[in-house]
Order: structure tokens, then C-alpha cells, then sequence
């Protein structure tokens, strides 16, 4: 066996051992070994089938290569292991600047309970706003705490299936633009990530009354919680 070979076993070995303990991460073991122990032994036997089965292939053993590849791998080790140890930080990182690149798409995560949440980064506007769906048809929502209910533009509400024409704007609700009436509604699912909402009500502004769709608090109560960090906001759980 060529000793190339035996470098992308090494390096395969490593890759799948810092799979395993990114998975394992909130248990807390693989099978019976603490995760550092774990991850030890991932190490040991990495540098074992680079470092002995070079020595084996090679006709003769030399000291100095033996070393230089040995010096390689512990750095490659020392690499995983500082990934792994911040791997928070760079996940907020990658958060981060996704977030920045299409905003308002919802990051699906899990609690360490396993409830579903999203997490959301603010927008250039100061504003937090999310992507999702109204009986499949995708939108984009303005997070409004001051809004009550769910209120649709006459656009989204087309495209979910609403016949706005037979709408009767009599609800009487306050904007930023002044006082508007709007017409009720049922919204039979929103889905937003890994966050699903049944039979929920809504509200269908005129048309030129709103320039967005508002997810209002009606929505947000249906949430296990919901909180603000800096730029981010992270929904928790639903109830149906």
C-alpha cells in the first residue's frame, strides 16, 4: 500500500471522528468513552496508520521522515481539536453571515431538549423579518410585536388560496400610515423552518395599505419563547 494512501486514511479517520463527536456533542460520550477520550483514541490510531504504516511500507525507516510526518499530523490534530473547541463561535459566525446574505432566512436549530427553533439575524433596516410559507406559497414577514394579529398583504393572500374578493374590510386597526380597516381571516398553516402553525387568524389589509406581510403577536404566542440577542432573535418550540 502506497504511503499516500495510508495519508487519506489518516486524514478520513479524522474527518469521521470529528463527525461523530459534533453529533455526540450533547450526550457527552460515543458508546462507552467520554467524548475526549474519544477523541483520543481518533487521534491515537490516525497517527498510528500514517506514522507505523509508513514504516512498514517503507523499506527502510528513517527518523527524520518518520518525525516530519508525526510533527504534520499533530498539527492537523491540533487544528480539529481548536475547531472543535470553537466550534459556538464559528457556528454563530456562519449564522451570521448567512444572515447577512439573504435576509430573513430562518435558521432551523434544535434545543438541547430537542424542541425545534430558528434563529433570525436583524436586517440592514434594524428590523427582524423571516421567509416562510401561508398554505405553501412562500413569503416574507415583517416581525411586528405590534401587531396583533397576522395580517396579509392582498398579494399573499391571493397566492394563498384567499378570495379576496369576498373579503369585507370592516375590522377597524391602526398603522404607522394611519388608521386602515382591514378584512378577518383564516390561515389554515404557516410554516416558518421547522416551525409549523395550524388554523391560525389573520387579517388582509387593502391594497396600498401595507408594503409587507406582518407576523403579529397572535403568531408569536402560539411560541414555547421567543427572545432578542444583539442582532439575533431565536423562536422557540410551537404549541399547535
Amino acid at each position: 500500500m502506497r504511503r499516500a494512501y495510508l495519508g487519506w486514511i489518516g486524514i478520513g479517520i479524522l474527518v469521521v471522528g470529528a463527525i461523530v463527536l459534533v453529533l455526540r456533542h450533547d450526550d457527552g460520550s460515543v458508546g462507552t468513552l467520554a467524548n475526549h477520550e474519544f477523541g483520543n483514541l481518533v487521534a491515537g490510531v490516525a497517527l498510528l496508520i500514517v506514522i507505523g504504516g509508513s514504516m512498514v511500507a517503507s523499506r527502510r525507516f528513517r527518523l527524520g521522515e518518520a518525525a516530519k510526518q508525526a510533527v504534520v499530523w499533530l498539527g492537523a490534530m491540533l487544528i480539529l481539536v481548536t475547531l472543535y473547541s470553537y466550534r459556538h463561535e464559528f457556528s454563530q459566525m456562519a449564522y451570521r453571515v448567512f444572515g447577512d446574505l439573504v435576509p430573513g432566512a430562518p435558521i432551523a436549530m434544535t434545543t438541547g431538549d430537542g424542541e425545534p427553533q430558528v434563529s433570525l439575524r436583524r436586517d440592514a433596516s434594524g428590523h427582524f423579518s423571516v421567509r416562510g410559507t401561508i398554505n405553501g406559497a412562500s413569503t416574507r414577514f415583517l416581525i411586528d410585536t405590534g401587531a396583533s394579529v397576522l395580517t396579509l398583504t392582498p398579494a399573499t393572500a391571493t397566492a394563498a388560496g384567499i378570495d379576496t374578493g369576498a373579503l369585507a374590510y370592516t375590522v377597524p386597526v391602526s398603522t404607522a400610515n394611519g388608521r386602515i380597516f382591514v378584512a378577518p381571516a383564516r390561515i389554515d398553516r404557516l410554516d416558518i423552518g421547522p416551525l409549523a402553525f395550524a388554523d391560525l387568524r389573520a387579517f388582509v389589509a387593502p391594497a396600498g395599505a401595507l408594503s409587507g406581510n406582518l407576523l403579529g403577536v397572535n403568531v408569536l404566542d402560539r411560541l414555547e419563547s421567543y427572545s432578542v440577542r444583539g442582532d439575533q432573535m431565536i423562536l422557540t418550540g410551537y404549541r399547535p
